[in-house]
C-alpha cells in the first residue's frame, strides 16, 4: 500500500512522477573521506547524475537519525538512506550473521558471499524488508575487520581482556563478550566518549574507522587486531519510490546502485591497507594475538553464534561461509 502523506492539493498540483524529482541521499555522518556512508552516497549520487536524474547527499544526520531515515524511505519521502546495519536487524535479526566473529574471514570474504554469489539467507532478508517498504541497495563494508580498543591495557591474550568493561551495542553483544570472559555494558556512541571518562567503559570492539572517525584515538590508546567480524552498513532504499518507476528509469537506477557496490569493494580494501598505519600516527599501539591465543578467542566466539543470531540460522551460515570461502 502507497503512503501518500503528502497533502492532496500538492498530489494534484504535481503532474511529473516521483522519479522526475531530486532523489534525496541520507547519510548519518559527516561530509569526510574516511566515512564509508558518504563516499558510498556521493558515488551513488554520481552514477545517477550520469543516468540524468537529478541526486543530492544530505550529509551530518541532515535528514534525521537512522529511524527516522528509515521511516521515511518507508513513506518514500526520501529515497536511499545509509544506516546501521541495526535497521535490518530490527525486521530480520538474520543479518547479525554476516558480521559475527569470525564467520567470514575478511572483508573479500564477505563480498563473495553477499554480492558474488545468491543466497537464500541474504534473499530472504531482503524480502523481510522489502515487506516494510524498505530495499536493500547494498551492503557497503567500512573499512578492515574488527578489533578490541581499550584505554588501559595491551591485549595479546583473553586473559587480558578479563579486567576491561568493553561498550556493547546491545543485550547480544554483551553474551559475546561473557565467552570472552569480559565485562559489557551498553552504551549509546554519542555516550561513549563521556562513558569512558567517567570509568563506565574501557573500550569498545569495533574496528579500526570508528576510532579515527570519531578520534577516539585521542583516549584509546590500545588496539588488538583480532580479526574479527567483518563489518558492513546499510544501504537503504524506498521500495514504494522504486517501484512507481518506469523500467527505464529502474535500470538506470540499477545501474548507479551496481556500481556504487562496486566501488565501495575497491574502497574497502583500500581503507582496510592503510587503517592500521592512521592508528599508529595517532599515537595508538597495535598488538597481536599469538596462533594459540587466537584460536582460543576464535573457539569462544563460535560457541556464541547461536546467541547472536537466530539459532536455526549458524548452519545455513556455515555453509555459506565455506561455499564462498
Amino acid at each position: 500500500m502507497k503512503h501518500f502523506l503528502l497533502a492532496a492539493t500538492a498530489t494534484l498540483l504535481t503532474a511529473a512522477p516521483l522519479w522526475a524529482d531530486e532523489i534525496k541521499i541520507a547519510v548519518g555522518c559527516p561530509p569526510v573521506a574516511a566515512c564509508s556512508d558518504y563516499v558510498y552516497a556521493e558515488d551513488l549520487a554520481s552514477g545517477l547524475r550520469d543516468q540524468g536524474l537529478e541526486a543530492s547527499v544530505f550529509a551530518s544526520g541532515a535528514l534525521g537519525k537512522d529511524p527516522e531515515v528509515v521511516d521515511q524511505l518507508s513513506q518514500g519521502l526520501v529515497q536511499f538512506g545509509l544506516t546501521n546495519f541495526v535497521m535490518i536487524k530490527e525486521v530480520d535479526p538474520r543479518i547479525l550473521g554476516f558480521i559475527a566473529p569470525y564467520m567470514f574471514d575478511d572483508m573479500e570474504h564477505f563480498f563473495r558471499a553477499t554480492q558474488d554469489t545468491q543466497s537464500e539467507l541474504l534473499e530472504g532478508i531482503k524480502a523481510s524488508m522489502q515487506a516494510q517498504g524498505i530495499g536493500i541497495a547494498g551492503l557497503p563494508g567500512l573499512g578492515g575487520t574488527m578489533g578490541v580498543f581499550n584505554a588501559k591495557t595491551p591485549v595479546t591474550k583473553v586473559e587480558d581482556m578479563a579486567g576491561l568493561r568493553l561498550r556493547a551495542i546491545d543485550a547480544t553483544q554483551i553474551e559475546l563478550f561473557k565467552n570472552w570472559g569480559v565485562q559489557g555494558a551498553v552504551v549509546d556512541m554519542p555516550e561513549f566518549a563521556g562513558a569512558v571518562q567517567q570509568g563506565v567503559v574501557d573500550g569498545y570492539y569495533n574496528p579500526p574507522v570508528v576510532a579515527l572517525i570519531f578520534r577516539h584515538t585521542e583516549f584509546l590508546k590500545h588496539y588488538t587486531d583480532i580479526g574479527a567480524g567483518t563489518p558492513f552498513r546499510s544501504a537503504l532504499m524506498s521500495a514504494d519510490w522504486y517501484s512507481d518507476l518506469s523500467d527505464a528509469d529502474k535500470a538506470k537506477v540499477d545501474q548507479a546502485v551496481a556500481q556504487a557496490n562496486a566501488k565501495n569493494r575497491a574502497w574497502t580494501a583500500k581503507a582496510a591497507a592503510g587503517e592500521l598505519a592512521g592508528l599508529e600516527k595517532s599515537g595508538v599501539t597495535i598488538s597481536t594475538m599469538s596462533p594459540e591465543a587466537l584460536a582460543d578467542l576464535k573457539a569462544r566466539s563460535e560457541q556464541a553464534w547461536a546467541g547472536l543470531m537466530p539459532a536455526e540460522s549458524v548452519e545455513a551460515f556455515r555453509a555459506l561461509a565455506a561455499k564462498t570461502r
